[in-house]
Parts: structure tokens; C-alpha cells; sequence
């Protein structure tokens, strides 16, 4: 009987575990969260259960109980994720509502710079993408890390959600956007990146932009994708990655036909061997963290074998990879 409480306990204190901090990474951002005046910790705890931010209403509220968490204010929270640990939503709950005439500027991870430009004018009135370029021309924004003699800003416009005064400039709110990228590179060593990866850091925010567009849902996944591009390069392999392709033809999605395949572009990766020219895309932390610490594997290939959700598969056989594709292209996966 003293065994089975001890087994019933752990189960019990496992459980709570999975409750308080879930497992795998936090997920995307869950848009605006709306406490009214007047909630209780155990309606905001509801409120953040509803929402997908936390599993668990009821744990959260008594551990902050507990705790001495908040009292937390009203207002609108735009920087919940999904699957965040309790720890990490009090943290937003912690700082405060925005201002209520803040400008709230969202950036998904993998979107391009032109992308990243359109989301900026669309949310800050008065700002166009025009003024942007201009800025980003002008000299005055800086970074760290993009090389000098790149005029190229793609992967150094980081994906996050930010908050701008009415007044913002276009200056202020890139170099914002740049700031957050240098201090993101720099907490993953990227000042180290030569001795970590024997490669630029401007080659491996590259490499991060191609995982973010490849990359499937499970999280162990963007590894693999950086260990394959590590290893095709090491070999002077063709990458044949077409989200390359896809941007040199000033697109993001869609099939590639034959003619699109044959265009000489340098991002054509199925032409030409190494990286393309640029990023592809604005990476975020997890995919920048998979490039300068990819695992040790020997893949070479992968290939796409669901689509909900996007998984792939990973084999170091050319002939298990072209067995695995025609079976997905069997069964229409792509």
C-alpha cells in the first residue's frame, strides 16, 4: 500500500511538472489577450488557459497564489505564446499592458524584409515602406553583423512583436528591429561563429533563414535541416533547397514549374552549389540556434512525408530518400 501512494505521489508531482512547465518550446504568439478591469488572478488565469498560453488555469492561479504573484493590470497583452511555462506567462503578465496608443507591430518568424516592410506600414500609420527603404539606404541603422559591403538588410530584421510610439521614425523603428537581431546573435555566440561553425556569422544567419523556411513542426527538426546543409556543403553537394528558388522569383510559396527551375538566378539552389548570396527570410532564435549548434548526424537528404503536420524525413541513402519521395508523391503530399 506504501508503494502504491509513493507511485500514485510521483504520478501526481509528474504530472503538476507537465502543468507548470510543458513540454518542447513555446509556440507561436497568440495575438492580442484582453484582461478587463476588474479580473480576478483566477480569471486572468482563465483567460490565459482559453487562449492556449497555459495548460493548466487553476495550478497557475494557486501557485501565484502561492507566489505572491500580481496583483497584474488590465489592458491588452500582445506577447503571450502558446505552451509557455507559468513562469513565462506571469513574466508578460508582469510587464504590463501596452500603452493604449502604442503601435503594435507583429513580425512572423521566416518573413522576408519586403514582408517585414508591408507589416511595418500597415501597422504604424504614417510610416510607409517607402520611408523604410529609405532609411534602411541611408547609412543610419546599423548592426553588428551584417557585413559593410552588404546593402542587403534580409535576416537582420528580427521576427518578434514590438511596441512604437505614435511618433516613432522609420530610423527608430528598424533599428529596433536591428538591435533585437544583434542582441539575439549575440546571445547564441554568434561573435563566435568562425570558431563554433568555421563559418561567417553572415553565412550562418543564412543558413538559419533556409531552416526557417524549410523546417517542419517538430522542433528537432531545424537541427537536422542545419546538419544536412552542413554536410551537403562539406561535400560540395547541390542544396536543392527551393524556398531559395523561391525568393530569387520574388516569391513565397507555390509550385515551381519547369522554366522557374532553369532561371539563372544565384538563389537558384538547384544551379548552383554553396549558399545563396543573402538570407532568405528573418530567422527567428530557434532557427539561428540550430545553425551554430546543428547535432552531429550524416544526413544529406530530406524529404516532406506529411503535411498535417509538416514533417520530413531524414536519411543519409540517396536511394532510401528517392524510395521515401515517391512514396509521398504517391500520396500526395507533394
Amino acid at each position: 500500500m506504501v508503494a502504491l501512494v509513493g507511485v500514485a505521489l510521483l504520478v501526481a508531482v509528474l504530472w503538476i511538472g507537465r502543468q507548470v512547465d510543458p513540454s518542447g518550446p513555446q509556440g507561436d504568439l497568440v495575438g492580442d489577450v484582453v484582461i478587463e478591469p476588474g479580473t480576478s488572478r483566477d480569471g486572468i488565469a482563465s483567460v490565459l488557459a482559453d487562449r492556449g498560453v497555459i495548460s493548466n488555469a487553476r495550478i497557475f492561479a494557486l501557485q501565484a497564489q502561492l507566489t505572491g504573484g500580481g496583483p497584474w493590470e488590465a489592458g491588452r497583452y500582445v506577447n503571450f505564446r502558446s505552451n509557455s511555462s507559468f513562469e513565462e506567462a506571469a513574466a508578460v503578465l508582469d510587464e504590463g499592458p501596452v500603452p493604449p496608443d502604442a503601435r503594435v507591430v507583429r513580425i512572423p518568424e521566416g518573413t522576408n524584409a519586403a514582408g517585414i516592410l508591408e507589416i511595418i506600414e500597415e501597422s504604424v500609420p504614417g510610416v510607409t515602406a517607402s520611408d523604410l527603404l529609405t532609411a534602411l539606404a541611408s547609412g543610419e541603422v546599423t548592426s553588428r553583423y551584417k557585413p559593410a559591403d552588404v546593402s542587403n538588410w534580409e535576416g537582420f530584421l528580427f521576427p518578434d512583436t514590438y511596441e512604437f510610439a505614435v511618433d516613432a521614425t522609420p530610423v527608430e523603428i528598424l533599428q529596433t528591429l536591428v538591435d533585437r537581431n544583434d542582441e539575439v546573435l549575440d546571445s547564441l555566440d554568434y561573435d563566435r561563429a568562425e570558431a563554433l561553425q568555421g563559418r561567417s556569422a553572415y553565412d550562418l544567419v543564412t543558413v538559419a533563414s533556409l531552416i526557417e523556411r524549410e523546417t517542419g513542426q517538430p522542433p528537432e527538426e531545424r537541427g537536422q535541416i542545419a546538419r544536412v546543409i552542413f554536410n551537403r556543403l562539406d561535400a560540395d553537394e547541390i542544396l536543392g533547397i527551393d524556398a531559395s528558388n523561391l525568393y530569387g522569383l520574388g516569391r513565397t510559396s507555390g509550385e515551381l514549374t519547369a522554366s522557374d527551375l532553369a532561371v539563372d538566378s544565384p538563389y537558384n539552389l538547384r544551379l548552383n552549389r554553396g549558399l545563396p548570396p543573402t538570407p532568405i527570410a528573418s530567422p527567428g532564435k530557434a532557427s539561428l540556434e540550430a545553425a551554430i549548434r546543428a547535432p552531429v548526424g550524416d544526413w544529406m537528404y530530406y524529404v516532406l512525408v506529411s503535411n498535417d503536420p509538416p514533417t520530413h524525413f531524414f536519411t543519409s541513402s540517396a536511394e532510401e530518400f528517392e524510395r521515401v519521395a515517391q512514396d509521398s508523391r504517391e500520396r500526395g503530399v507533394f
